[in-house]
């Protein structure tokens, strides 16, 4: 599969500081402006040590976060809970309300895996996406190198150790070559 590309529709942009995120719990819309979801999710979900990789656009998790929850791949339910590692984000609220749901936002205790759990609401039988996350301030080819290997169905690698091994490789120039994944969109 690869990177989806869904435009945000709102181009209006809200600014709020964090002070006034934390103190109303609820963060609604819309910090987003016109851009793609960089996101890759893998082919086969639950069958590697990760269903993807999200590379979000700033470390503000609740723009953030309402932009992969308003435009995750519709082939997912809908999205009522993510579970962030806290040192990739900064402070964030409780709650945000997306276009049809509130999202409840937590965070893993004293963690720094570099993941995101993403709860389905499907009630029948909710799942739990575990997504890498990259860092916003990563360039192209590193971030499009840990994707795709956090995408990969036969991978086994945990996200810290993807995010290590594609920075290494990244400074060391051999990413250099690796322009093209085979995929449709050689822009992410």
């Amino acid at each position: 599969m690869s990177i989806a590309q869904v435009v945000v529709q709102s181009p209006e942009q809200v600014e709020a500081s964090s002070t006034e995120l934390l103190s109303s719990q609820v963060w609604s819309p819309s910090l987003a402006v016109n851009r793609p979801l960089r996101l890759r999710l893998s082919p086969s979900i639950g069958k590697g040590a990760l269903d993807g990789a999200w590379w979000p656009y700033s470390r503000d998790l609740s723009a953030e976060a309402l932009d992969l929850v308003d435009h995750f791949p519709a082939s997912f339910d809908r999205i009522c809970r993510v579970v962030y590692s806290t040192p990739d984000w900064d402070a964030a609220p409780r709650r945000i309300k997306a276009a049809d749901v509130f999202v409840s936002l937590a965070s893993f205790p004293r963690d720094d895996t570099h993941r995101v759990l993403l709860k389905s609401v499907a009630a029948y039988r909710p799942r739990v996406l575990q997504l890498l996350v990259v860092p916003p301030e990563w360039d192209d080819r590193g971030a499009r190198h840990a994707m795709r290997i956090a995408a990969m169905p036969s991978n086994v690698k945990s996200a810290a150790t993807i995010l290590s091994e594609s920075e290494d490789q990244h400074r060391a120039g051999l990413l250099s070559h690796w322009d093209d994944d085979g995929g449709t969109n050689p822009t992410l």
